[in-house]
Formats: C-alpha cells, structure tokens, sequence
C-alpha cells in the first residue's frame, strides 16, 4: 500500500465525518425552525382572546395563557435535553 493510497483513504474518512457533522448540524437548525413555527401557530389562539373586548374571553386566555407558559417551558426544556439531565442528576445523584 503506497502513502498516496493511506493519504486518499484517510481525507475521504474526514471529509465524510465533516459532511456527516454538517448534516447534523443542519438537522438541529429544521427541528429548532419547526418547533419555534408549531409553538408559534399554538400561541396565535391564546393571543387573539387575551387583546378581546369580551371579558370572559380576556379570563379565559388568563387561565390558557398559564397553562400555554407551562407547557412551552416543559417542551423547550424536553427539546434541549434538559429534563433528561435533571433525571440522570436525580437518579445517579
């Protein structure tokens, strides 16, 4: 086997684990984007109600407003691995 064989063969390896980095990278950046966009258009609702000039609209999108918060927040937290970490902290203590 001669260097310039070792050379091609090992600059295919980095390139490919670049490329595959880049796919990775790119995957992360669509899953953010969808989930900003599905939080968003869950939001819309809520908002819509909350400006009303009916006052049981207005209290009914307090009550949804909170439970809209809570529920972001759990997602937010599961999409970026934060709930698994406050497991694996809780469980190996």
């Amino acid at each position: 086997m001669s260097l310039s064989s070792i050379i091609a063969k090992i600059s295919i390896m980095v390139s490919g684990g670049a490329t595959l980095s880049g796919l990775m990278g790119r995957a992360e950046t669509v899953i953010i984007s969808i989930s900003a966009v599905v939080i968003s258009i869950l939001w819309i609702p809520i908002a819509l109600e909350f400006f009303s000039s009916d006052e049981s609209r207005r209290y009914s999108a307090r009550i949804r407003l909170k439970n809209a918060t809570i529920g972001t927040i759990i997602y937010v937290m599961a999409i970026s691995g934060v709930i698994y970490a406050l497991f694996t902290y809780i469980v190996s203590g």
